[in-house]
């Protein structure tokens, strides 16, 4: 079973660095917060903050915010985000996302959670704790991508890529696990936030543009983000992307459009419950 901990405390550096120099989650976070329209003198929580990237997108377009709660299960994650936004209108807090009551006794506006929500293990018990702390009224936004939101349209470059990665894996004996989970669609998402007592007020789909080839193999050297290397040596795995990338940039220079889907919900009134 894969070590999602382990993994994402020895990817702080790599990701901050893909972050910064690849457009995926800048726009992402940009499109996140503007969705939400955080307004002055409101209680944000960053869940899943990462590096801080949302946390600092949100004191960036409302310096007026009253307080963010930056919560992240990576002690190293939130150690770069520390350094990254250094606000004193942030309070940084290591737990599980399902933990996060335990460290919040007061209510939240607005919640955001940037690129992370469908990889919690457990949706129903992270969404109990989301709705101890918000408001009545309040908002929870999140988004989610092509890997895990079902688009109607297969991505046939990304799974040439893949394929190509893992024929080099098993030249040098890994045996790549290539176990698709199935994608999930509007209609269940729906379903899952309704039972937890909260009504869909807005979705948006964007799309970010194709990613390089350059940008899809940095993003493969971070842990937490190609797990099918968990068991790989550093040596082997830098190999078998230099063999991969060499094989595939002279069949293609860019993979196919960057899909996400934006959600806005609404916590509905207990009174109304």
């Amino acid at each position: 079973m894969i070590n999602f901990s382990k993994l994402w405390n020895k990817s702080g550096k790599q990701y901050h660095e893909y972050a910064l120099n690849f457009p995926q989650y800048k726009r992402t976070n940009e499109k996140l917060v503007k969705i939400a329209n955080i307004i002055p003198n409101q209680i944000v929580i960053d869940l899943a903050c990462g590096t801080g990237l949302t946390t600092k997108e949100v004191l960036k377009n409302c310096p007026d915010v009253e307080k963010i709660y930056a919560i992240d299960f990576s002690e190293d994650m939130i150690n770069i985000a520390k350094e990254f936004v250094q606000s004193k209108k942030v309070a940084f807090i290591v737990t599980d996302a399902q933990d996060l009551d335990k460290f919040i006794s007061e209510k939240a506006d607005v919640i955001l959670c940037n690129s992370a929500f469908w990889q919690f293990q457990n949706q129903n018990q992270v969404l109990n704790a989301i709705s101890k702390i918000l408001k009545d009224n309040g908002k929870f936004v999140f988004n989610l991508n092509q890997q895990f939101f079902d688009f109607g349209k297969p991505e046939r470059n990304q799974k040439i890529l893949i394929d190509t990665i893992f024929s080099e894996m098993k030249k040098r004996g890994y045996e790549p696990s290539n176990k698709i989970k199935p994608k999930i669609d509007k209609e269940k998402i729906e379903e899952l936030f309704s039972q937890a007592g909260y009504t869909l007020k807005k979705t948006e789909t964007i799309n970010i543009g194709p990613r390089k080839l350059d940008d899809f193999f940095n993003f493969f050297k971070i842990p937490a983000t190609a797990t099918f290397f968990e068991d790989v040596t550093k040596e082997d795995q830098k190999q078998i992307l230099s063999s991969a990338y060499k094989k595939l940039k002279n069949q293609f220079t860019q993979i196919e459009n960057n899909k996400w889907i934006y959600f806005v919900f609404k916590k509905i009134p207990s009174n109304n419950n």
